[in-house]
């Protein structure tokens, strides 16, 4: 706790002294607005966090047996829980998260300094890189009191969150239906479809009430989203081997070559990967029988048992979280264009001009598309279908003990008081037992449900 209090106070204090990393020339803008703007948008990304695991966890259950108790969360069961909604929710929330994610990490970034300044007391060069220009305090602020919070809040009181006064239906619910309504992400649902048929799953099969409706405006939006993505992506590129970045800008990293900051921006991408697709694994193999997998694919198991074992579950899903958010700061970082006003570095812009280059390229929306598509939606879809081969091998079980050792160090740990605290100061009691609707299709991307695991015959502990 007095980790975050510091790091909130680091980032403040970048802000107020003008030395903070906005999209847009830091000159142009005003301290108090960039920390409104700041808070806002944590606060969004805390409800987009919480409201997840509500809506995932309440979608088995009749939203009539909670239409008087908590009308609030009934309203947006109602409706993200009707049709392909759940799905379609899932997919825009995750954009929408990485989006502001994207802003935050530029809002409350660092610029590259020699040594930043608090008061009187200056930090040395090596302490300003590390901890303010590269963003680990940011990380801390933004895991330990934006992301985590709510979702252990969530995790043990669904409806009560759903139901809280806070708008959660207009700020949550409705943006994140009509951000997958633009059609960005739609390839999401072209690489399921890919796995589905490749490895033999008919979809016919499934609930026929929560079918995705593939007319022409479906496969239209397809199109768009897979044209999006090739587009982002070689602007990225372009970027990257450029030096146009800020992956090449400040200490450090301008010594880092266009063709390694490619190299380096592909394994950010790939281990935000892996630590999504990991946690939709162990959830997915959470209710899987162990003896249909433990012969045939050992490192599967033995990651399980120990993702399963104690409070092990709880644990790796606060480290992987501090995990993705550092991958998410760093990519931040990589994908977006340096740079202020719409005036790139030396290297052309190709004539796309001034508007494109400040508000695609400089906030970091094209390296969005790219990385919620390729980075995220992309492993969660594949792990979901094929749960046990994306685990299946040594580099995800020493990625799961990586994020079992940083909840253990307690660097984002504030987040257990401050769940907390939130429970009380709501008043938040516990949910009611309530009946599952008669059908469920379970949607293809659960990142971030919280899962139980009854004790099986080999004696595994219950998480």
């Amino acid at each position: 706790m007095t980790l975050l209090v510091f790091s909130v106070a680091v980032v403040m204090t970048g802000i107020a002294t003008r030395v903070n990393n906005p999209p847009w020339n830091v000159n142009d803008s005003h301290a108090v607005l960039e920390v409104f703007l700041f808070w806002a948008m944590l606060g969004w990304i805390a409800m987009l966090e919480g409201c997840q695991i509500s809506i995932v966890g309440l979608q088995a259950r009749d939203p009539e047996k909670f239409k008087t108790s908590h009308p609030r969360a009934y309203r947006s069961c109602k409706l993200v829980c009707s049709g392909a909604n759940v799905e379609r929710f899932l997919v825009g929330r995750q954009f929408l998260l990485l989006f502001n994610g994207f802003l935050v990490s530029r809002i409350g970034g660092g610029q590259t300094l020699q040594h930043f300044m608090m008061g009187e007391w200056e930090w040395t060069s090596f302490a300003t890189q590390f901890f303010f220009s590269n963003g680990v305090m940011l990380m801390i602020v933004i895991v330990a009191l934006g992301q985590l919070p709510t979702q252990l809040v969530a995790a043990e009181k669904m409806l009560g969150f759903l139901n809280l006064p806070l708008a959660h239906h207009y700020l949550v619910v409705l943006p994140c239906l009509a951000v997958e309504s633009i059609g960005l992400t739609h390839s999401s649902y072209l690489l399921k479809d890919l796995l589905c048929l490749v490895s033999g799953i008919d979809q016919s099969v499934a609930d026929p009430s929560k079918k995705m409706n593939k007319g022409v405006m479906y496969h239209a939006k397809c199109v768009l989203s897979c044209v999006a993505v090739i587009f982002s992506g070689t602007f990225i590129a372009k970027g990257l081997v450029l030096s146009q970045t800020n992956a090449t800008e400040g200490p450090g990293w301008d010594q880092l070559p266009g063709a390694a900051a490619v190299v380096v921006s592909l394994f950010f991408l790939f281990m935000l990967a892996c630590a999504e697709g990991l946690q939709v694994s162990i959830i997915a193999l959470a209710t899987v029988p162990e003896e249909t997998y433990r012969e045939k694919s050992p490192l599967a198991y033995r990651t399980c048992q120990l993702a399963y074992r104690g409070r092990n579950m709880h644990a790796f899903l606060v480290g992987r979280q501090f995990l993705t958010a550092m991958n998410m700061v760093l990519l931040a970082r990589v994908t977006s264009y340096a740079g202020s006003g719409g005036e790139l570095l030396p290297g052309g812009d190709w004539g796309m001009g001034k508007v494109f280059n400040e508000w695609l390229l400089q906030t970091g929306f094209l390296g969005a598309i790219v990385v919620v598509n390729v980075g995220q939606l992309a492993s969660q879809v594949t792990a979901s279908i094929f749960p046990v081969a994306v685990i299946n091998n040594h580099f995800m079980n020493w990625a799961l003990r990586l994020m079992l050792l940083i909840e253990f160090v307690g660097i984002v740990n504030a987040c257990w008081p401050l769940a907390w605290l939130m429970s009380k100061a709501f008043l938040l009691a516990p949910d009611p037992r309530l009946d599952a609707v008669e059908s469920l299709e379970q949607p293809s991307s659960t990142a971030g449900t919280p899962v139980s695991r009854e004790t099986s015959a080999t004696g595994s502990d219950a998480v």
